[in-house]
């Protein structure tokens, strides 16, 4: 009799086990999110079109086209449009200014055997650079130990820069300090024997200065002559 009733209960159990296992059913399963930048499976970037280069307001001349270094070809194209014929002619200062000009800085003897300096901005044009803006200034005679000029002009982009440019004979020379009118100043090494300084703006220098390695002033106010 105890048996049966064991036995009774016994199957009393898994018939409620197996019911209760009908009833639960299994967890839904959630969708992963796909990586779409980070992980293992990168995204490939988007290809531009033809078109994308094109940008608007982009100079079409100054397409990655490189300025001549030391550019004597293009200093003499405007030396001979100014009637010069250049002697013992020296770039001593040559760097991008604006978008997309180019400024050099340069020293000659002209044909009458006077020292002379100038500088030269220029620009990309279809892909060759030809002179755009720039001055030259002469001594009034030989045996000018230093001159000086000062031009103003605006570049390429509409900027507008005060160029003090000019050059020094006496090796001794080893800065040259420019005191505009405003009481700003700037100083430069030379460099072959020319100098120049370029500064926004439009500015009046009212003393150019030689000075050596002492820092003792070798001229008290270096002459100043008009640019041409």
């Amino acid at each position: 009799m105890y048996n049966i009733m064991r036995r009774s209960r016994l199957s009393l159990a898994i018939l409620l086990i197996l019911l209760l296992a009908g009833c639960i059913k299994p967890d839904e399963e959630v969708a992963m999110p796909t990586p779409t930048g980070s992980g293992a499976e990168p995204v490939a970037p988007a290809i531009a079109g033809p078109d994308a280069a094109a940008q608007p307001g982009a100079p079409a001349t100054s397409a990655a086209v490189a300025p001549p270094s030391g550019s004597v070809p293009v200093i003499d194209q405007f030396l001979l449009g100014r009637g010069e014929s250049p002697g013992n002619l020296q770039v001593w200062y040559e760097r991008q200014l604006g978008t997309p000009d180019y400024l050099y800085g340069f020293s000659y003897t002209g044909a009458n055997g006077l020292p002379c300096a100038g500088f030269l901005l220029t620009a990309p044009v279809n892909g060759v650079w030809q002179p755009n803006n720039g001055a030259l200034a002469c001594a009034p005679q030989p045996g000018i130990p230093a001159l000086a000029s000062i031009s103003l002009f605006a570049t390429t982009d509409g900027q507008p820069y005060t160029i003090v440019f000019g050059r020094v004979e006496d090796p001794a020379v080893t800065a040259i300090a420019v005191v505009y009118a405003d009481g700003s100043n700037q100083t430069v090494e030379p460099f072959l024997g020319g100098f120049l300084f370029a500064a926004p703006g439009l500015l009046e220098a009212s003393v150019i200065t030689a000075i050596n390695q002492q820092g003792n002033t070798v001229i008290d106010n270096i002459l100043q002559v008009p640019a041409s």
